[in-house]
């Protein structure tokens, strides 16, 4: 057997192993995106939100724009979102303030919106509000809890 035929066999034999332990082997990573621990990290469910809410007063932060605010929103809800964000922080300084040392959640509508994570985001870094979550699911149902 020829050199080339030689390397052509082992390229295609490990080939063959390395696609069978891609697809069969029981450790394998996932080929699918995974979010970072750090995200996930603030992100918090309906449930421990209403957990939370029973033993401790939530800040909730709404992150949806001015117009559906009006419409609806949590009671006592500070809206706040990144389109307007200079307006509202200056609108809102008063009650910026007395969140420094309370349970944050941010919501806006539902867990495809990224804008509640943007808003999360920038108090964590630029007011250095701590903790401040992200709801994952319906506001609307911490609505029937309160």
């Amino acid at each position: 057997m020829s050199a080339s035929k030689q390397a052509l066999l082992i390229l295609i034999t490990a080939l063959a192993a390395g696609f069978a332990s891609a697809f069969l082997h029981p450790l394998r990573p996932p080929w699918y995106s995974v979010k970072s621990a750090a995200d996930l990290r603030w992100r918090i469910s309906l449930d421990q939100a209403k957990a939370i809410s029973v033993s401790r007063e939530i800040v909730w932060i709404d992150a949806r724009d001015r117009i559906k605010y009006n419409e609806e929103h949590l009671p006592g809800a500070i809206l706040l979102n990144s389109d307007e964000w200079g307006e509202l922080m200056f609108e809102q300084q008063d009650a910026l303030q007395s969140i420094l040392n309370q349970t944050v959640i941010v919501y806006c509508d539902g867990e495809k919106c990224e804008r509640s994570s943007e808003v999360a985001e920038r108090l964590r870094e630029l007011l250095g509000v701590d903790p401040v979550y992200v709801l994952d699911g319906d506001w609307r149902e911490m609505l029937d809890s309160r």
